[in-house]
């Protein structure tokens, strides 16, 4: 719910990219780059040791100029005796972008399509190892209800391995609106303009796409953000007789590819804002309404039925 409690007039276009090297057992690990543009961290694959020798390597990169995000998380606890001091690698991108839609005055509401469409590859080179690569997209709108918040539109969904079986792909998604009533009372319910679609659901390839179908007016701001996350860790071998082993764990989760925002939005619409709303901007053709099919399919007949004519006119 953070974006809803945010004012519009405070948020700029941005590309945030955000590393996170075990938070949960390695403090003070965390590294963020934040600003508008390409952001990149860590791309030359700098691994984290812990103290008892768990390697991570995480790296992330977004451009808020064309809405492109990659991320990759890797763990490594191989010959780590015990419980690792370290258990998560993961690894987070973010586009975020404020805008105004532009159009004819009086038009009426437009459609507005927010589509991102991600992919990756699971690996698991040894031992068990939990994999997690999942895309959240979110359109927020000024409340008119609860002054300084916002009204979220949300789709997500994410891939993950079952818990010890590294080989049964699970997806989980959400569409949802969230907003706060009168007293700031959190609500969330179904949005039907919401949805996800799996694209492939292998270890090898795993794709997907979030959306959001919206009806905007002419005047009418928004905030847009897109996330792309990995997450890794390791998982414990079960053995017959003694603890837990997690000393063969390796594995990495690479959302390297590509993880690609469009905005889609009718001929003679468009979206103001800084640079990097509108280089991601796909102006559609509208589909031509039936009678305007008959009146086109009338066009090329007339050509044909004069020159019928003029050929019976010959012949007589």
């Amino acid at each position: 719910m953070l974006v809803a409690l945010l004012p519009v007039w405070a948020l700029q276009v941005s590309a945030d990219t955000l590393v996170q090297r075990s938070p949960h057992t390695a403090p003070n690990t965390t590294q963020t780059v934040l600003g508008s543009g390409l952001q990149s961290l860590n791309l030359d694959d700098t691994p984290f040791e812990s103290d008892k020798g768990v390697s991570i390597v995480s790296k992330a990169q977004a451009d808020d100029r064309s809405g492109v995000i990659r991320v990759y998380s890797a763990i490594d606890s191989r010959d780590v005796s015990g419980i690792p001091d370290t258990l998560v690698g993961s690894a987070l991108g973010q586009v975020l972008a404020n805008g105004t839609v532009v159009g004819p005055v009086g038009s009426g509401p437009v459609s507005i399509s927010f589509t991102f469409d991600f992919d990756g590859a699971f690996h698991t080179y040894g031992g068990n190892v939990f994999h997690q690569l999942g895309a959240t997209l979110s359109v927020a709108l000024p409340s008119t209800a609860v002054p300084f918040s916002n009204i979220e539109h949300v789709a997500s969904m994410d891939f993950r391995t079952d818990l010890l079986d590294d080989e049964a792909i699970n997806v989980f998604g959400k569409t949802e609106k969230r907003y706060f009533d009168p007293g700031f009372i959190p609500v969330t319910e179904q949005f039907d303009g919401a949805s996800f679609t799996v694209n492939s659901q292998t270890m090898g390839l795993v794709a997907g796409t979030v959306r959001l179908d919206m009806n905007l007016d002419v005047g009418q701001s928004f905030i847009l953000v897109a996330n792309l996350f990995s997450w890794v860790t390791p998982e414990p071998l079960v053995p017959v007789v003694g603890g837990l082993d997690y000393s063969e764990s390796w594995g990495a989760v690479d959302g390297f590819n590509t993880g690609t925002l469009r905005i889609e939005l009718p001929e003679g619409y468009a979206l103001s804002g800084r640079e990097g709303l509108l280089t991601s901007t796909v102006v559609t053709t509208p589909v031509p309404e039936p009678g305007t099919w008959a009146l086109f399919a009338a066009g090329l007949l007339l050509p044909l039925l004069a020159r019928r004519r003029r050929s019976a006119a010959g012949r007589g």
